[in-house]
């Protein structure tokens, strides 16, 4: 072969090869503590090219390899957290589809990408987790707990400390004079809608744009005390919380939980559309100074 042939082979290969150079341009990848269908498209709706590594029945030090090679974490919706990591194990039997590996699973990677300064972002069963990580303990049955410190409220305001779980401010209907009650949990959890109410000057509210909306609900455990270093960003008319984030976010990477689920609401909704699109931004952002560090 003369060098004029070598040459022109070299101008159709060199173009080639460079763009299957390993590492350029590779696509970004999310990690969900356990995906499914929801989830997926949620996030690929947002960004078709983002790879979802599926961390579930992975054993944790499996999980973090595959957590290094991410530039997110989701921790995703479930059954319940075993209570014993708040502190509250005689009140496992209002418990349901407890799953010590994934309370495990979850607890490292937490730790994992809260080391690595990782966008870290809790949807329902996960903005519980995010907050029991932190040391904070969640209400285990929210009927029973409403009903117990509304009757303590009426009954003994004085003494209202007493009560085994500090209850909330119970907000009321001022024409009646009756508690609010608001539907957490429904039969027709994809038909099950309630309000809430962003705390203003939170990170969460500047995400959304608004102070309320609609959201999706299906849970029967909220935050109770929140963990160190959070603060609670929405609330329910009962005033439930129903997201956190750190109280100060100086110095520390990108972190919201929330109750309600977005990846089954639409994302003309800013409570789903301006969440994934502000997470998927803050992933971006993280891979940009990843690669930069290597």
């Amino acid at each position: 072969m003369n060098r004029i042939s070598i040459r022109i082979l070299l101008l159709f290969l060199i173009p080639f090869m460079i763009s299957f150079t390993p590492g350029k341009d590779k696509p970004m990848r999310i990690a969900l503590t356990k995906a499914s269908e929801n989830y997926i498209n949620w996030i690929h709706k947002c960004d078709p090219h983002i790879v979802i590594i599926d961390l579930n029945g992975l054993k944790p030090e499996e999980a973090k390899i595959k957590l290094q090679e991410c530039c997110g974490l989701v921790i995703t919706g479930g059954g319940d957290i075993d209570p014993s990591y708040y502190n509250k194990a005689d009140q496992k039997e209002v418990c349901t589809d407890i799953d010590p590996a994934r309370d495990l699973l979850e607890t490292t990677m937490i730790r994992e990408a809260l080391d690595m300064k990782m966008p870290v972002l809790g949807i329902c069963r996960g903005e519980q987790m995010l907050n029991v990580f932190k040391g904070g303990s969640l209400i285990t049955n929210i009927p029973t707990y409403m009903k117990r410190n509304i009757q303590a409220a009426a009954l003994i305001q004085e003494d209202i400390t007493a009560a085994a779980e500090a209850p909330p401010v119970i907000k009321t209907d001022a024409q009646k004079n009756e508690p609010v009650t608001v539907c957490h949990r429904c039969d027709d959890y994809l038909h099950c809608y309630h309000a809430v109410s962003l705390a203003p000057g939170s990170l969460l509210r500047s995400i959304i744009g608004a102070d309320t909306g609609f959201v999706t609900t299906n849970h029967h455990q909220a935050v109770l005390v929140t963990g160190k270093g959070l603060k609670v960003n929405a609330y329910t008319a009962d005033s439930l919380p129903e997201g956190i984030e750190w109280e100060d976010a100086l110095g520390k990477s990108f972190l919201i939980g929330v109750q309600w689920h977005p990846e089954r609401m639409d994302l003309s909704n800013a409570f789903s559309g301006n969440l994934i699109r502000r997470f998927v931004e803050e992933a971006k952002k993280y891979s940009s100074q990843k690669g930069q560090t290597k």
